[in-house]
């Protein structure tokens, strides 16, 4: 590979930022990733937000596109559909959680033709409460589901912090409208035969201490239903054979209580 081709500056990189009220946040996370990638085009995704967040990232100088379907994953479609032409696209969250500075260990791999989708694999930070218990002990339910009923889950399966190149980009269709769309994003990557890195990075708490917009339950029952799905959709034989397997141990279970 040429030194041209894995030069940052000789492709075209834009940040996705979706944004649902993150008006204590936007700023420092705009200015982090300015610093980070000086190239870049920053563009934010807001999702109806009512707390200002658009109007910070405009007099900032930044890009707003509005999104009026509510949810991450139709923040996420936008960003696909508006960012196409873009050789890599860069998306994190508007909370502050994710550190810019990983951004070019995790583009890295993009540029070199080894990865379609790199994935920063959340460390949270010890002593700095990034993560609550009930969300790890969530995350750790998810992933095993994920792992039965797909398989093993390329990087962080809920990260919500990706690079995407354009042949990913062009070729995923999603479909999902909330939280559910990270796990649609990895059992795509395994059905479609994508390369996915994972890059070990800092997980902090949010920046000005808001609560996060996702809900354990609620969007838990959702990702897994998602999971459902796209397990019957792309392995619908592992889903049978599962499914058979639990049937079984539930008529065995009955018959020694009988």
């Amino acid at each position: 590979m040429t030194t041209s081709e894995s030069d940052p500056i000789s492709h075209r990189i834009a940040v996705a930022i979706p944004c649902y009220n993150e008006a204590a946040a936007i700023a420092f996370v705009i200015e982090r990733y300015r610093a980070a990638l000086p190239t870049a085009e920053i563009v934010v995704f807001d999702n109806n937000s009512t707390d200002g967040t658009g109007d910070i990232a405009r007099g900032l100088g930044v890009r707003v596109v509005p999104v009026p379907l509510q949810g991450k994953g139709h923040a996420i479609q936008a960003a696909f559909a508006t960012l196409r032409d873009f050789d890599i696209v860069v998306m994190t969250d508007g909370d502050g959680t994710y550190p810019a500075e990983s951004a070019s260990a995790m583009i890295e791999p993009i540029l070199n033709g080894q990865a379609d989708m790199t994935v920063g694999a959340r460390r949270p930070v010890e002593g700095e409460k990034a993560m609550a218990p009930v969300r790890g002990i969530g995350n750790f339910l998810i992933r095993a589901a994920f792992r039965a009923l797909i398989g093993s889950s390329p990087g962080d399966l809920l990260s919500g912090y990706r690079v995407f190149n354009k042949h990913f980009r062009e070729t995923v269709r999603l479909h999902g409208g909330g939280f559910e769309v990270e796990a649609e994003l990895a059992s795509e990557a395994i059905g479609r035969k994508m390369r996915v890195i994972d890059v070990p990075v800092p997980y902090y708490p949010r920046v000005g201490g808001g609560v996060s917009k996702l809900r354990a339950f609620r969007d838990g029952r959702r990702i897994l239903w998602t999971i459902v799905k796209q397990a019957w959709r792309l392995r619908p034989g592992r889903a049978v054979a599962l499914l058979v397997g639990l049937m079984g141990i539930a008529l065995l279970v009955t018959k020694l209580l009988l």
